[in-house]
């Protein structure tokens, strides 16, 4: 089966730049020193930038050519981050991990999402955040980034939903302005999540 994620990084640029997402650089200022995990990270931006904040960072893709890119990158900032080539569809998880995931523009059919969400709950330690920024179903009507399939875009209401009990750090839903690369290019609606796992009643 084709990959087409690997196909669009076998390029040498990077097709959504060497930033860092503007979100998680307002995020990391809350984020305590610890293990994160990026997840559907792509070609390493966010992975690498936290690693130079001195998180101990893994980048999780399923393109082993966005992994390549990570490391390349890293490399380039005199950083590490542990790559692994994983599918969100059938990863498994493991218990209490993390001291927060990231999740920036992983848009996944609503299956995987679900399984996803389910993932990041076991695998939050207690105290953790998840901090994500996704489009929104909005996002269709201004192009400039993001699937074209509406199933794979973010409901605000149904993010709320699926961390319901967590701590809400921050949540916003409006029209940011991402520059990213050839492929986010200008006023875009999203939805920014950070979610605290609070220890359990």
């Amino acid at each position: 089966m084709t990959n087409s994620w690997h196909d669009r990084f076998s390029s040498e640029e990077y097709v959504y730049g060497k930033e860092p997402n503007q979100f998680v650089v307002e995020a990391a200022r809350m984020l305590p020193k610890g293990k994160v995990l990026c997840i559907a990270e792509g070609e390493g931006r966010n992975a690498v930038y936290l690693a130079s904040l001195g998180h101990d960072v893994t980048a999780w893709d399923y393109a082993q050519a966005g992994l390549d890119k990570t490391k390349q990158l890293a490399d380039e900032h005199g950083v590490f981050v542990k790559t692994e080539l994983h599918d969100l569809a059938d990863v498994e998880w493991e218990s209490e991990q993390w001291d927060a995931i990231i999740h920036v523009f992983g848009h996944l059919p609503p299956e995987v999402m679900n399984r996803t969400v389910s993932g990041v709950h076991q695998s939050l330690k207690v105290g953790g955040y998840y901090v994500s920024e996704l489009y929104t179903k909005e996002q269709l009507r201004y192009g400039t980034g993001g699937p074209r399939d509406l199933a794979m875009l973010a409901n605000p209401a149904d993010i709320l939903q699926k961390f319901d009990g967590y701590f809400i750090k921050h949540f916003h839903v409006g029209e940011v302005t991402r520059e990213e690369g050839q492929l986010h290019t200008g006023q875009a609606h999203v939805v920014q999540s950070i979610f605290q796992k609070r220890e359990e009643a």
